[in-house]
């Protein structure tokens, strides 16, 4: 699912996504319970947000374009849930952008936007995280591989972007648990996990 939609990486959002400036809304954190609806400043500059949910049924978020339209589907989780996604993530200066989040929720929720040179460096070969976040290294070169291990019972869906303005390629897309290795594209800069359980990335 393209919503949770997981640099030399150079650690500012200018350089990554070829763009001027950081949104307004970056690192602003938004607090609710139940169902919401967030007004941003509209953009397209893609993103970070960090969300917490404590609840017993459904959260769930979608992106709001300027039309005032769903657009992107960020997260689909049931009862408590924590983790990062990217929004505005994929030939975001073709598509309308974002202007806010629709939230629906049965508990407490935080939703914290960043800026994407806040997300978490994969500065080692191998590392372990638990549930949804979005990793960023130093651009591959040649053939590098992947290895991957994961220990849930839902979806473990990776993405590698070379850039933030074109697709990514879909590196692993299983459900359950999940061993093996797979091609890290030339370039690769950025990557997004969507789990709901434990995992372990290593790079060749």
């Amino acid at each position: 699912m393209f919503r949770r939609l997981l640099t030399v990486f150079l650690l500012t959002a200018t350089s990554l996504v070829g763009v001027a400036a950081l949104p307004a809304h970056a690192d602003k954190t938004f607090r609710g319970e139940g169902d919401d609806v967030i007004r941003i400043k509209a953009t397209k500059t893609p993103g970070l947000i960090t969300f917490d949910h404590t609840g017993e049924s459904n959260f769930i978020v979608h992106t709001i374009n300027p039309k005032g339209k769903k657009s992107d589907l960020l997260v689909n989780e049931i009862g408590d849930w924590s983790g990062t996604v990217l929004y505005n993530g994929s030939n975001s200066f073709a598509a309308p952008g974002t202007a806010g989040l629709q939230i629906q929720a049965d508990g407490p929720w935080t939703a914290t936007f960043k800026p994407v040179s806040k997300a978490r460096c994969w500065c080692s070969a191998t590392i372990r995280g638990e549930g949804s976040q979005v990793l960023k290294l130093t651009p591959t070169r040649g053939l590098r591989t992947m290895n991957a291990t994961h220990n849930g019972t839902s979806n473990f869906i990776v993405y590698g972007f070379q850039s933030l303005t074109d697709y990514p390629d879909l590196l692993i897309n299983k459900i359950g648990k999940y061993r093996g290795k797979v091609l890290l594209t030339q370039g690769t800069r950025l990557v997004t996990v969507d789990a709901d359980g434990v995992w372990v990335l290593r790079r060749n």
